[in-house]
């Protein structure tokens, strides 16, 4: 059987790896959405780069034409997603998209106005066949994302997280879910709490990095605020420093330190642990 599979947000974390995990599919042919498909680099010569902008529900018919399977994601930490995203899963349903996989947030959940549960929502209304995955933190903010500067530049984890523990999860292994979910009907209308291996803390992950890059790292509980003037500082909206705020509160809670057997369920292999992450991208804490 023969699929052609949109992924939006083909350039961040996650959809870059979905993108890799189902262009080695046999009868697949992937259309990789990106505000710039003109500097898209595609990984396999069944990878397309398609223009999708969420803000723009014009992009959204061309870029769905031909398609019967979505992996859906909202940009990270925007308070409008739902506006934009609802619109396109209304479009999805219009070109006879026979599947979605949204990539929404551990705890949504328990949250369902927050935006990504109002998406969620959405989609489970539309009456497309659908699967739902809420990972954890991903690794990556320490390596190519929010934590990662301070840890270059510093030695230091800087963030409001006190000795909060939280199951961080490779974006690897997100893919390697959504993949099979894409492809098998069997797992239709499951949402799941998608984590790494075993619940760590900030020092540990300090511990971890230092380890695998050789250079001093520690971690400090710094206050909210100098968080979030940090990230206005680096150009990002208010309310996406508000947001990661308030994500980094259920941190210290507790809230992110559950651990689900959801990776090894589907796929049939562990999730990778923080340990083996670091030693394999060591060269971003240089």
């Amino acid at each position: 059987m023969t699929h052609t599979i949109l992924v939006l947000g083909a350039t961040g974390f996650a959809g870059r790896q979905v993108v890799k995990a189902v262009a080695g599919k046999p009868g697949v042919q992937v259309k990789a959405a990106t505000r710039f498909p003109e500097k898209y680099t595609a990984p396999a010569t069944n990878v397309t780069p398609v223009h999708l902008v969420q803000e723009n529900a014009e992009t959204f018919a061309p870029a769905l034409a031909g398609v019967d399977l979505v992996f859906l994601s909202a940009v990270p930490l925007d308070l409008e997603a739902p506006s934009k995203l609802r619109p396109f899963i209304d479009e999805a349903k219009k070109a006879g998209v026979k599947k979605i996989v949204f990539l929404s947030a551990m705890g949504v959940e328990h949250a369902p106005e927050s935006p990504l549960g109002q998406i969620e929502q959405h989609l489970i209304a539309s009456g497309i066949p659908y699967n739902i995955v809420r990972p954890n933190f991903f690794m990556e903010v320490f390596t190519e994302s929010h934590f990662s500067p301070t840890i270059r530049q510093l030695g230091k984890i800087l963030i409001p997280a006190a000795d909060g523990k939280w199951s961080l999860i490779a974006a690897s292994d997100i893919a390697a879910v959504a993949a099979e979910l894409l492809l098998n009907e069997a797992h239709n209308g499951k949402a799941l709490t998608l984590t790494g291996p075993k619940a760590i803390d900030n020092h540990e992950v300090a511990a971890i990095i230092a380890k695998a890059s050789g250079k001093d790292v520690t971690y400090e509980n710094i206050p909210e605020s100098a968080m979030v003037a940090g990230i206005i500082a680096s150009g990002a909206p208010e309310s996406a420093a508000g947001f990661m705020s308030f994500l980094l509160s259920a941190v210290r809670d507790g809230h992110f330190a559950p651990v689900s057997t959801a990776v090894k369920d589907i796929t049939g292999r562990e999730p990778l642990s923080f340990e083996t992450f670091a030693e394999a991208n060591k060269a971003f804490f240089s």
